[in-house]
């Protein structure tokens, strides 16, 4: 007999490149769950915000929240009714009423990346544009000349 359990799942985030094009288009009939996003990780800790966000407002007031697994549903679901009580001290009368959790997209800020300065090396500068010296597109025979630089001036 086979094991049909579900495997859990990956947390469901969108990629950089599409989340950075939706940030900030929500529309204005969507302004209760705005409030509540605006304040979702103030209200719930910065370590549950990374696996749980709120998705919508059903009709009667409850709060429908998104989580990335089965592991983090249970986890919000417990703690359900003091994730209320928070909202309600950050939202006053237009908090939610009460909450549901189910599985879905939940929404990550993408780590801001400081970038490295690299000392790129006259030698290695040389050495690289020797080698794309045949490369006929200019932009292309930049970038490579670049890519090779900077490899050939890393520390050994």
């Amino acid at each position: 007999m086979t094991d049909r359990r579900r495997k859990p799942r990956a947390a469901y985030v969108l990629p950089e490149a599409i989340s950075s094009d939706i940030t900030g288009v929500i529309p204005t009939s969507l302004g209760p769950i705005r409030r509540v996003a605006s304040v979702w990780p103030a209200a719930v800790g910065a370590a549950l915000a990374r696996y749980a966000t709120p998705a919508r407002i059903a009709a009667d007031g409850t709060l429908i929240v998104h989580a990335t697994d089965a592991s983090w549903v249970h986890a919000v679901t417990l703690e359900s009714r003091t994730i209320v009580k928070r909202l309600a001290e950050h939202l006053g009368a237009d908090a939610p009423t009460s909450l549901r959790v189910e599985l879905g997209v939940v929404y990550q800020a993408p780590e801001e990346v400081q970038p490295t300065q690299q000392t790129i090396l006259p030698a290695a500068l040389a050495r690289a544009e020797a080698i794309v010296v045949d490369v006929v597109d200019d932009r292309l025979r930049e970038s490579l000349r670049r890519a090779i630089a900077a490899s050939l001036s890393r520390d050994p």
